[in-house]
């Protein structure tokens, strides 16, 4: 084979990889997207605060009552208390003077703050989560934004459902470039395909190396689109440092993981079937 033949071929496999390595780069940041609308409904969920206020008169028992209660419920993520004074403090920083003097009294109430699990922070569960935590007397009333957390919890929703529906279209355009551009790679090679079956050549020896070197393209795209995602992911939170507040290792790993073989499974397809088209094709369609 010349040099000049093996320049061509290393160039073609070159961009090959390359192709194969923006494909997978452009579905691993709309798999980015989508991650990160399925992590803000879980950090609005975790972040929730139901407040819940006690009567003037409750003891410190009272309190302690209640807040053991609670710390022992499978729903509670965490769980603080804030005293008359403590509130009143806090109260008068944000107003910048002090009301108690000037009303001569403290009106405000000792309260627990609690920080739901995701998986309880639904409409049906927080209204069991109310009706076991009034039961108690001293219970004067409880209060969550409840509106403000459907609203933004269904508008949430919608965008994950956008971001799916156009994550699968972007899938589908996906398939067809990594497909398209293996198939352009073999269409140069077509007369030597075809030249290995006249001298005799089994289909599987011939279509053999022409599969490893799509698994090969794949394998290679798929590492410098990861090497790419994994470096975005250190400087998003430089843009948006609400993204290092998210947990998502194992997404980010298993979306890695189906990043390699989306890019293995359709180089591999793609090379065998492409391979085997112009193995049955007859020699003058080849032209």
């Amino acid at each position: 084979m010349s040099t000049t033949i093996k320049r061509k071929k290393k160039f073609s496999y070159a961009f090959s990889i390359i192709s194969i390595a923006m494909v997978l780069l452009m579905m691993g940041m709309f798999g980015f997207l989508v991650l990160a609308s399925q992590n803000m409904e879980t950090y609005l969920k975790e972040n929730m605060v139901v407040q819940v206020f006690f009567d003037s008169d409750a003891t410190q028992e009272d309190i302690t009552e209640v807040q053991f209660a609670v710390a022992k419920e499978p729903f509670l993520k965490s769980l603080s208390y804030i005293s008359k004074e403590q509130a009143a403090t806090e109260f008068s920083n944000e107003l910048g003077q002090d009301f108690v003097n000037f009303l001569g009294f403290n009106p405000l109430m000792a309260s627990l703050q609690i920080k739901l699990n995701q998986a309880y922070n639904t409409p049906e569960a927080l209204l069991q989560i109310e009706q076991f935590i009034r039961k108690y007397p001293k219970v004067s009333d409880l209060a969550y934004q409840r509106s403000a957390y459907e609203l933004a919890q269904k508008n949430i929703k919608n965008i994950a459902l956008i971001f799916m529906l156009l994550a699968s279209i972007f899938g589908v355009i996906a398939v067809v470039l990594i497909h398209n551009t293996v198939r352009l790679n073999l269409y140069a090679q077509r007369f030597i395909i075809k030249s290995m079956q006249l001298v005799g050549a089994k289909p599987w020896f011939i279509t053999r190396p022409f599969v490893w070197q799509g698994i090969k393209n794949g394998f290679w795209g798929w590492v410098i689109a990861w090497v790419l995602l994994v470096n975005l992911n250190q400087f998003l939170p430089l843009f948006f440092p609400e993204w290092s507040n998210f947990n998502r290792a194992e997404e980010l790993g298993i979306l890695y993981v189906g990043l390699l073989f989306l890019g293995l499974i359709i180089s591999m397809g793609s090379s065998f079937f492409s391979t085997r088209k112009y193995l049955y094709q007859r020699l003058e369609d080849l032209y």
